[in-house]
């Protein structure tokens, strides 16, 4: 078993992605993890929408601002100042909040290979994402897998498609609770190819 941080998305290539502030080699490469990867799915999503919102927020103050332009003779000299003043309260206000909403769990590495026996050597703590690498050597080629993680009962827990890449493939897993699973590679079809086991450890 080896444990490691997994190479997701940071905070600022996933601002530049959303706002289309990013060159074309690597929003292609980009858009190949996020194929596989629903943990930075939903973060760019998250962020597709803050910004969305932020650029109409923006908007309804430029319109507002050029409506009263007419009124500001009727009040103080230093109401501008003011005004100013809360805008760059708001402003760093929702700074804080992008850069909170934008930390993730901890991520785990864990190499699955199929052995032979009742013992599980592969585990994982409770609490934290996990990112698979699974071991498809001797298998035949296929465009994709179809990987399922079914509990101890065989109940369905997780499911997501995988591009093999050199007889193996990575699986980005959302946080599980502690138990025994089973992970299983399956072909195109839903037939059954490998299967391996994987405990997460409760805390």
């Amino acid at each position: 078993m080896r444990i490691e941080t997994n190479p997701h998305m940071d905070e600022d290539q996933i601002e530049r992605y959303s706002m289309g502030a990013i060159s074309e080699a690597e929003s292609s490469r980009l858009e190949e993890h996020l194929l596989i990867c629903e943990l930075c799915q939903t973060r760019v999503e998250e962020s597709d929408r803050y910004i969305s919102a932020m650029q109409r927020a923006s908007a309804q103050m430029r319109k507002g601002a050029q409506g009263s332009k007419h009124r500001w003779a009727n009040f103080p000299p230093f109401t501008p100042l003011l005004a100013a003043a809360a805008l760059i309260l708001c402003l760093t206000v929702a700074g804080t909040r992008l850069g909170n909403r934008t930390v993730v769990s901890p991520v785990f590495r864990l190499d699955l290979t199929a052995t032979r026996g009742n013992g599980i050597e592969a585990k994982a703590p409770a609490g934290a994402a996990l990112a698979l690498q699974l071991d498809l050597a001797g298998l035949r080629a296929e465009p994709f897998f179809r990987v399922e993680i079914v509990d101890r009962l065989g109940k369905r827990i997780w499911q997501g498609d995988v591009i093999p890449q050199a007889s193996k493939a990575s699986a980005s897993v959302p946080k599980l609770p502690s138990g025994i699973y089973f992970v299983r590679a399956n072909a195109p079809s839903g037939q059954l190819l490998r299967e391996y086991g994987l405990e997460v450890e409760g805390r």
